[in-house]
């Protein structure tokens, strides 16, 4: 699978990250869900990500060294505490695009949002996550 994150500041400045990994994709309760685990390239090495994807809906759950629970729907705030070793943050996504094209086969998901913390504007940012089913690790 691909996860790309792309943050741009209110200065236009971008930041991208691109991680190709290895990871879990399966369905239950006709829901997708998709697991990996975070490399230093991410800045969170020893922290699992598992997304519960519904068609208008994702959930991030990030557990290990970090720790997070986010819902991303359009055009709904969701607060929440991001905890890592060096403290914790509260944080927002104010999410303007969620878009869902997943297939037993795999697919992509598109998340874009803006990052708050302490109710301000922080950054703009778009998740894209490519899943491609491989018949031999199923």
């Amino acid at each position: 699978m691909r996860v790309k994150g792309t943050q741009t500041n209110d200065l236009g400045e971008t930041d991208t990250i691109e991680l190709i990994t290895e990871g879990r994709f399966f369905i239950r309760d006709q829901h997708y869900y998709i697991l990996y685990n975070e490399t230093s390239l991410s800045g969170m090495e020893g922290t699992t990500t598992a997304l519960k994807v519904e068609p208008q809906r994702v959930t991030l759950n990030r557990m290990g060294t970090a720790e997070q629970k986010t819902t991303f729907e359009a055009g709904i705030l969701n607060a929440f505490f991001y905890v890592t070793p060096y403290g914790t943050m509260k944080i927002a996504v104010l999410p303007s695009k969620v878009q869902v094209d997943l297939t037993e086969r795999g697919g992509s998901i598109n998340l874009e949002y803006e990052l708050q913390v302490d109710q301000e504007k922080i950054s703009d940012n778009q998740l894209e996550i490519t899943v491609e089913y491989l018949e031999n690790y199923a």
